[in-house]
């Protein structure tokens, strides 16, 4: 995207609807608001771009649609999404072996909900890691608010 010709464009149809006012000091206030009004120009813009992708990532569901900066301006980049991982079966063998210190009280929690679902301990364990671990891999990118200098 060529966000600095966009903005120069707008600042242009600005510069030439306040020279028509014809009075010096209503312009050169004009000039000033438009100069301090600049970063959240861009700032807009680049939140326009963000708006895109996100349009654009709910109508293609088998990519990943990101802004990136490319020399300084937005681009949209579509990749292809990671296919779902599977989930650990009852036939898939537990190797990996992982020793675990927790406090009393929370042991004590864990048997609890395991007992309440039907399951062994290591099975409600699985379960709940291999849940907690999905959501953080399918969780979208995290939106950065700030200024962007070039």
């Amino acid at each position: 995207m060529d966000t600095t010709s966009a903005l120069a464009r707008f600042e242009a149809a600005l510069t030439d609807q306040l020279v028509l006012t014809g009075e010096p000091a209503v312009e050169s206030a004009a000039r000033s608001l438009q100069a301090a009004l600049a970063p959240a120009a861009r700032q807009m813009a680049l939140e326009l771009a963000e708006q895109a992708a996100t349009e654009v990532d709910a109508q293609l569901p088998d990519y990943d649609v990101r802004v990136v900066l490319v020399a300084g301006e937005p681009a949209l980049a579509a990749q292809p999404s990671e296919p779902a991982r599977r989930q650990p079966e009852d036939e898939e063998s537990y190797e990996a072996r992982v020793t675990l210190r927790l406090p009393p009280s929370l042991k004590h929690l864990v048997e609890e909900a395991a007992q309440t679902a039907g399951d062994s301990v290591n099975s409600w364990i699985v379960d709940a890691l291999s849940g907690a671990a999905t959501r953080v891999r399918n969780r979208p990118g995290r939106r950065v608010r700030g200024t962007v200098q070039t």
